[in-house]
């Protein structure tokens, strides 16, 4: 069982125009030294201080718990 080759469109195929070039963007991009902050708006820039303000995120009342010191001097029993 042999497939025919397909030499142009399929019947009642549209072919449309390539799409026309995009305009230019309304701001020019920012300089390469900027920094994120800088780009940021007013009222962003508020909000990521609030955020930073509120500390960390945990799921525990009263903040992150405080680091707990590995037990040592211990004995392991390996036997199966």
């Amino acid at each position: 069982m042999s497939i025919p080759p397909i030499s142009g469109p399929a019947a009642g195929a549209v072919l449309r125009a390539a799409a026309p070039p995009r305009a230019a963007p309304a701001e020019p991009p920012p300089p390469d030294g900027a920094s994120f902050w800088e780009l940021l708006t007013p009222e962003e820039r508020a909000f990521f201080a609030q955020q930073a303000a509120l500390g960390p995120l945990s799921y525990r009342p009263g903040g992150a718990a405080a680091p707990v010191a590995a037990p040592t001097g211990q004995r392991l029993d390996v036997r199966a």
